[in-house]
């Protein structure tokens, strides 16, 4: 967090003379609050080089705020210059830039640090997507589910990847690998076999025992359809 700077704007102590008519108060003490009304009283305040403790502010001699330096992370704050009974006058840092610049990314980009939350209404609302400009469609999307979706720009996403079970994630559409798979699992099946243990291969190799056997597990495993004769 950081320290924001207050006052040596047009910040002035104003009281009510003849006929309702503004007067300036220099030599006011002010009070710093966190709401227009009830809230708590801000002491926290240091003088002008951001570290030395503010024991009061007090208006200039010409009734104008001095500059000040809020509490920690504040950036607003109701100043009261009636001993606390108010009117309180709301008023916002003066360096407000530098709160944006801290806290909000452009929006032509930028770097984000931290965890990021998005709490929405359905499994199935948008978290995030991307496209270039010119597309049509969103090239990619993400929904609170976790479920990615992916596309060419030019036509609705075709591609996607999501947790289809208990430790278990599925995609509807083709993955291909471009290196080694290796798989740690105890079992496996394919061409929507049943996943398997894997088989072991009995039998002599004399004979058809052994080769009855290959077949058996290989067709187990989903990687063959067995046609073969006695």
């Amino acid at each position: 967090m950081a320290r924001y700077r207050f006052g040596g704007v047009a910040d002035y102590v104003v009281g009510l003379g003849t006929g309702n008519a503004a007067l300036l108060r220099p030599g006011v003490t002010v009070t710093c609050w966190s709401a227009d009304f009830g809230g708590t009283q801000h002491t926290d305040l240091t003088d002008t080089d951001g570290t030395s403790p503010l024991a009061s502010l007090v208006s200039d001699a010409t009734g104008a705020v001095p500059q000040f330096f809020g509490p920690d992370g504040v950036t607003e704050l109701y100043l009261d210059a009636n001993g606390g009974a108010g009117p309180r006058r709301r008023t916002v840092t003066t360096n407000l830039r530098s709160y944006v610049d801290a806290t909000f990314l452009p929006l032509s980009g930028g770097t984000r640090t931290g965890a990021v939350t998005a709490s929405l209404s359905a499994a199935t609302s948008i978290v995030d997507a991307s496209l270039v400009v010119t597309d049509g469609f969103d090239r990619y999307r993400r929904d609170a589910s976790g479920r990615q979706d992916w596309g060419s720009g030019a036509a609705a996403r075709d591609t996607n990847l999501y947790r289809d079970a208990a430790d278990s994630l599925k995609t509807d559409d083709s993955f291909t690998i471009g290196q080694a798979l290796k798989h740690l699992g105890g079992q496996a099946g394919f061409y929507g076999a049943a996943p398997v243990a894997r088989p072991t291969v009995t039998g002599s190799r004399g004979g058809n025992a052994a080769l009855g056997s290959l077949i058996t597990a290989l067709t187990q495993l989903g990687l063959i359809v067995d046609n073969t004769t006695a």
